[in-house]
C-alpha cells in the first residue's frame, strides 16, 4: 500500500496477457467497461491513466457547474484505504 496519493498494488497478467484493474481503482476513477485508458511507456515502467474526458464543467445560467460522474466517495482517501485493507485481509487470511 502507499501513502496519500501513491498506492502500490500487485496485479498479475492473466493467461491471455491481460490485466484487470482492481475494483477499488475502478471505483476511485469511476471507470466502467468500454472506458478508454491512456498508456505511457516511461523509462522505468508503464503508466495507465483514464483518457482525458470532455470537461465536466458546463455553464448554466452564468455559473460554472461540475457534472462529473466521479462519486464523492472516490475522493475519500481514508475510505479507499479502509476498503483496500479489508479486501487484503480477506484475500490473505479470510478475515
Amino acid at each position: 500500500m502507499g501513502n496519500g496519493n501513491h498506492i502500490d498494488m500487485h496485479i498479475t497478467l492473466d493467461r491471455m496477457s491481460r490485466i484487470v484493474v482492481p475494483k477499488a481503482i475502478r471505483n476511485r476513477f469511476a471507470l466502467k467497461p468500454g472506458d478508454d485508458l491512456e498508456m505511457t511507456v516511461e523509462s522505468d515502467g508503464i503508466r495507465l491513466r483514464p483518457a482525458a474526458p470532455a470537461s465536466p464543467l458546463a455553464e448554466e445560467g452564468g455559473l460554472l457547474v461540475c457534472s462529473s460522474a466521479v462519486p464523492l466517495s472516490a475522493w475519500d482517501m481514508g475510505a479507499f484505504l479502509d476498503e483496500q485493507r479489508t479486501q487484503r485481509s480477506t484475500e490473505i487470511g479470510g478475515l
